[in-house]
């Protein structure tokens, strides 16, 4: 339904009140503020929060936004990252989807793009789960970019893979290209190497700081497969973030949106939110008839 604005904060009580009388859908992007070449601090956030607001049109879902101090792991070197304990962030987002499932919001969807949210969100989807029974879900942006080239022919999957410029329609679906950097001196995108390069299962050309790891990550997780911090600020990130004229940084933009809205489409959030109701339903119905006696006890309700 056409909505002045799906941001949760930016709407009044009562034109919340008025959604929830016709859906219960919300999408929670998840993100760290922390050190990304020369992206802005808030990148792995933005980019979720650009695909949450995309998914919400699909679906006539609301997006709280804002939660943008969590896990960051390696990239606690750079002093502009806000480090925040796993523990910590599980803690605030576990209350945040208590209070969500209280306001009304039976379908919540967590959107993330960090490479340590798995640390946060699978805990949290999993504990929430046990103890109230009602299934809320959790999206990966990297994922899902991935996810959408299984569905696209050749030709299309080829344009919409990159997932750095699916992050860049991020900027441009919330009004922030802006916040991007403008330098003159720098290369054009085109000339630039990449920091490293992730293969199946083997990393090429990593870093300095990481080479005394570079067997270890084969056999897990890169991201938390081992505790390392970052050496150097190039060495998350590189020299992402800068464009050598607004020209070029609106061009990637305008090919980013509309690459994110591929990806979306891609995803059939109708199919997903669908399923995530007929989870709720089974669960307390079926599971609870088998199971009920057994199951952990709920710890603010009965079954739902």
């Amino acid at each position: 339904m056409e909505m002045r604005t799906r941001i949760l904060s930016r709407l009044s009580n009562y034109e919340v009140e008025d959604y929830l009388e016709r859906n219960d859908i919300i999408f929670i992007p998840v993100g760290p503020t922390e050190m990304h070449g020369r992206c802005p601090l808030e990148i792995e956030y933005v980019g979720p929060l650009g695909m949450a607001i995309a998914m919400a049109e699909k679906v006539d879902g609301l997006v709280l936004d804002g939660l943008k101090y969590f896990y960051n792991g390696s990239c606690a070197t750079g002093k502009g990252t806000v480090r925040m304990s796993v523990h910590d962030g599980y803690m605030y987002l576990k209350a945040i989807a208590y209070s969500l499932m209280s306001q009304g919001f039976k379908r919540q969807i967590y959107v993330t793009g960090h490479g340590t949210s798995e640390l946060t969100l699978g805990a949290l989807v999993g504990d929430f789960f046990d103890e109230t029974k009602r299934p809320i879900a959790w999206i990966d942006q990297m994922t899902v970019t991935a996810f959408a080239r299984t569905r696209l022919g050749p030709e299309e999957s080829a344009k919409y893979n990159n997932f750095e410029d699916v992050t860049y329609g991020s900027y441009a679906i919330t009004g922030q290209k802006e916040d991007l950097i403008i330098d003159p001196n720098c290369e054009p995108r085109e000339k630039r190497g990449e920091t490293f390069k992730p293969g199946h299962n083997t990393f090429q050309g990593l870093p300095e700081s990481l080479q005394n790891i570079s067997h270890i990550i084969n056999f897990g997780s890169f991201a938390y497969s081992i505790g390392f911090y970052m050496g150097d600020i190039q060495d998350h990130g590189g020299a992402q973030g800068a464009f050598s004229s607004a020209e070029e940084r609106d061009a990637v933009c305008a090919s980013g949106l509309e690459q994110l809205r591929k990806v979306v489409d891609a995803v059939d959030m109708p199919l997903f939110v669908k399923q995530m109701a007929d989870q709720a339903e089974y669960t307390n119905t079926v599971i609870k008839e088998k199971f009920g006696k057994t199951l952990p006890k709920n710890k603010i309700s009965d079954w739902v």
